[in-house]
């Protein structure tokens, strides 16, 4: 108990980041706000009133406001020129686009039979369509752009089995399902190209990289298949099952997994390179940054080591459980730590920078760069606001 007692001190210890700018939505907010072309899109759970805000990333001005007459639970997803939003009234169910500067309303899609909720993931964009999953456990793809008799193209509807997010490559959509299949469809019109059978669940993404399609399952494989033919490449089996996408950087697959090890994969042949013993099982996919692999772990740890070897180059005790994946911003590390803080750690020495807590719960920050180049996050009372 001494040890356990020490940990919460070292965040107490920290400075308190500058607050650029706070915007009050007086909505409640939950989903983790997006940055795009120099504005930051927002949802609000609430029915009532405007739901949806676009705000000026360099002073918080809040630039549009819109209303869709029904609760959003998930993030916008942000286009070359629209963003998108799925929300429900009652058992009609809402895919709206809105024009990224002004907030119009450019089209929508309307579902009510059956009702399938498209509001319970967030939507992908990819190929210059819009994919969007259903609580029914099926896919949508949208073509937002052009003269189009609908805007939904095609859909996939599988088992009833959950989807992970699709990601796109070379004119596929892929994705996996809790049935224990990985999907590839023809982007443009939904036709089957190939699945592969595991025998286990996929929980988490897909990636691609160098023409291959890896992912892991849970049954603790990491499985990589060619992506335009679903030949298998190769698979690596560890001890526990693998609930997070894996990351792909410089000829190396990095790959956590329930047994509490971190391991490093070779990206052509699956050939364990190094693997690392961490103090639990990772909250998230790893983070490379530079020369450094970096992970949180249920222990309340933030480990970084050696890309090519494995070898520990520090660890930080968070003073609490991770609840977001680790994010590079400047020359820091910043992940949100229980309901109510984010922190930023030195990505060189894991020294502790700053701690911002909040009595509301806040969303998972999101960085962004040049005009947007704060940490930015939003609170269940409604503020959202730029740190660093």
């Amino acid at each position: 108990m001494a040890g356990l007692s020490l940990i919460p001190c070292v965040a107490l210890a920290s400075t308190v980041p500058n607050v650029m700018w706070s915007a009050d939505l007086a909505k409640p907010v939950y989903a983790t706000p997006r940055i795009g072309g120099g504005q930051i899109y927002v949802t609000s759970t609430q029915s009532t009133g405007p739901n949806v805000f676009a705000l000026d990333a360099k002073s918080g001005h809040i630039i549009w406001r819109y209303a869709t007459s029904g609760a959003i639970t998930i993030s916008p997803t942000v286009g070359q020129t629209q963003v998108f939003v799925a929300s429900d009234i009652g058992d009609t169910h809402f895919m709206r686009a809105l024009d990224a500067r002004t907030g119009a309303l450019v089209w929508q899609y309307t579902r009510n039979k059956p009702p399938e909720c498209m509001c319970s993931h967030d939507a992908h964009v990819g190929d210059g369509l819009v994919f969007a999953q259903t609580d029914g456990h099926s896919l949508y793809a949208f073509a937002p752009v052009g003269a189009m008799p609908s805007r939904r193209i095609w859909q996939f509807k599988g088992d009833g089995a959950r989807l992970t997010s699709p990601v796109t490559t070379a004119g596929l959509v892929v994705f996996g399902s809790a049935n224990h299949d990985l999907y590839a469809l023809d982007a443009k019109t939904g036709a089957p190209r190939w699945t592969a059978h595991t025998g286990y669940a996929f929980v988490s993404a897909p990636v691609v990289g160098d023409g291959l399609v890896i992912a892991g399952n849970r049954g603790g494989t990491v499985h990589a298949y060619d992506a335009a033919t679903g030949k298998p490449a190769w698979s690596f089996a560890t001890s526990g099952a693998i609930d997070h996408p894996v990351v792909i950087d410089r000829g190396r697959v990095y790959a956590v997994s329930n047994d509490r090890i971190l391991y490093a994969l070779d990206l052509k042949t699956g050939h364990v390179l190094w693997q690392h013993v961490m103090a639990d099982y990772a909250t998230a996919a790893p983070l490379v940054h530079g020369k450094a692999v970096i992970v949180a772990d249920r222990a309340g740890e933030l480990l970084a080591v050696n890309a090519a070897t494995g070898k520990r180059i520090w660890h930080a005790p968070l003073g609490g459980t991770p609840f977001s994946r680790p994010m590079p911003w400047r020359n820091d590390i910043v992940l949100k730590i229980g309901d109510h803080a984010v922190a930023a750690y030195a990505a060189s020495t894991g020294t502790l920078k700053w701690h911002y807590t909040s009595r509301s719960v806040v969303t998972d920050p999101v960085v962004g760069t040049g005009t947007s180049g704060g940490v930015i996050l939003a609170t269940s009372n409604g503020h959202v606001l730029a740190l660093q």
